[in-house]
């Protein structure tokens, strides 16, 4: 089974934040800020020529990680949704969004398995516990609020160690990322969600750091929302959807409800898959349209099916779908291959043996002069020339800034001198100024003078028919009002105040 690329269709908070700041001024290149899954942060000025996979490498470096086909680097896109980098094009030629600013990028899980004791690496499994982490407290994945507080007391456990005090619990919860806002919603008070963790944390007592992991993971990788990447769409008739992608296959979701699929496709059926403009459409084998006669022309046994949305998000959809397919390919060809997958007690010794997250010493760097080359990805000693070029760049912020309040307060003078003349034009109808008329401070309101003969007053009897002369009364009152028209007209026309150009 292959995937045919048509031609014609595709379009072939754990510590505190750390910034590698690119102080490059002259350079051509981008800045992008690189938000990394243990809440630090890379500056980088990427250079025109780098590629996807060449960042994913430096980035990969900062962590010492060697499993780094099971990550990538994400941006959100004008729809909402994460767009992946592809990794043999280079980072300055995807779509990112019209922004002023660096490119915010992420860092994450982008194919998952069924289970850390596949990894064969202990920061690798770190990375995908705090991607977890990241999920649940972002909402990305649908949990139940039980459960978020079970999986909160595990995160206090792998952090803190074991239980101490409620206060102290309550202050570390306000720190850590294990409280989602929708489970803080769905109950009276914060204090009972505390108390909720609580319980479950005050159980976990004697539990080492690294068993609160694969027990976090254990509960996570049960979830039936974990490891799916959901993207909106709609049918031929316009009715929405989700569709979810991951390494198991395509699954089709009613739009409330992310947990049980309605259509299920296996990468193992997949024949094709296909976009054009709006239409993504994947051709599985469907044995119930199976040929019984052996005439049949083209392809049997072929379903297609079709979802919409914009461009942009199809053409990220279809990407998804081809290199998710493709790690299903790999690891099928791999699988003799791949190392019998270790004991969650084994992992759970390993984890607590090595400690916390090891990042390289390029986390340290942002304070000692050091700058990554975007082109190259190797380090280069500056000095003292940071500390010059950030203040050339702090100077060039502060310029463009102000340029930014000057035209700010022009567009503003030339609205207020715009509202004076509305006004102004009002007070002349009706003889008084408003009160929205903008004044400077100490400044007096203009006299106005209402314009002559725009004015008139009408028989206030004749507006009210009585008895029998109604309709009498409604000629008259009509020829009252025409004939005060007229006149006010007419006193308008010889003003020779007014101005008789049109």
């Amino acid at each position: 089974m292959t995937i045919q690329k048509r031609q014609e269709e595709c379009i072939g908070k754990a510590g505190d934040p750390c910034f590698l700041v690119l102080p490059c001024p002259m350079t051509e290149g981008r800045r992008c800020q690189v938000h990394l899954l243990d809440d630090r942060k890379l500056e980088l000025l990427v250079q025109p020529k780098l590629l996807a996979k060449e960042l994913l490498d430096l980035v990969a470096s900062h962590f010492n990680l060697k499993e780094k086909e099971y990550f990538g680097i994400a941006f959100t896109d004008e729809t909402g949704h994460l767009n992946w980098l592809q990794l043999d094009r280079r980072v300055l030629e995807h779509d990112f969004p019209k922004k002023s600013g660096p490119v915010v990028l992420y860092f994450c899980v982008r194919f998952y398995i069924e289970s850390i004791s596949y990894l064969k690496d202990n920061a690798t499994i770190e990375l995908f516990f705090l991607n977890a982490k990241s999920c649940i407290y972002k909402e990305l994945i649908d949990v139940d609020s039980e459960v978020v507080f079970e999986l909160a007391s595990y995160i206090l456990q792998e952090a803190k160690g074991d239980f101490s005090s409620n206060e102290v619990v309550r202050s570390d919860l306000k720190k850590l990322p294990a409280l989602p806002t929708q489970a803080l919603k769905e109950h009276p008070s914060l204090a009972y969600c505390e108390d909720r963790v609580i319980e479950h944390y005050k159980k976990l007592n004697g539990q080492t750091r690294g068993q609160a992991i694969v027990n976090y993971m254990s509960i996570v990788e049960s979830l039936p929302t974990y490891g799916v990447h959901y993207y909106a769409v709609k049918d031929k008739q316009g009715i929405p959807w989700w569709l979810g992608l991951s390494y198991k296959g395509i699954f089709q979701y009613d739009y409330h409800d992310k947990v049980k699929p309605r259509k299920i496709f296996q990468w193992r059926q997949l024949e094709n898959l296909y976009f054009r403009e709006k239409k993504f459409s994947v051709e599985v084998h469907d044995p119930r349209r199976a040929s019984v006669t052996r005439r049949t022309f083209g392809h049997s046994g072929i379903a297609v099916h079709t979802w919409y949305a914009c461009p942009a998000l199809i053409k990220s959809i279809w990407a998804m779908a081809i290199s998710q397919h493709q790690f299903y390919l790999d690891r099928k060809q791999s699988k003799s291959k791949i190392h019998a997958a270790r004991s969650l007690s084994e992992i759970a010794i390993d984890l607590t043996e090595t400690g916390t997250l090891k990042t390289s010493k390029l986390a340290n760097m942002g304070s000692k002069g050091k700058i990554i080359s975007g082109s190259s990805g190797s380090l280069l000693s500056s000095g003292s020339q940071e500390s010059d070029s950030s203040q050339s760049a702090k100077k060039d912020m502060l310029a463009a800034l102000k340029s930014r309040q000057e035209a700010l307060e022009e567009t503003l003078r030339q609205r207020l001198e715009e509202l004076k003349r509305l006004c102004l034009r009002e007070a002349e109808l009706t003889g008084k100024l408003p009160v929205e008329y903008p004044l400077d401070p100490g400044e007096e309101p203009p006299i106005v003078r209402r314009r002559i003969g725009t004015a008139f007053k009408l028989d206030e009897q004749k507006l009210l028919p009585k008895g029998e002369e109604a309709e009498l009364e409604r000629l008259e009152r009509e020829f009252a009002i025409q004939s005060q028209i007229t006149e006010a007209a007419r006193r308008l026309a010889s003003d020779p105040n007014v101005s008789k150009k049109l």
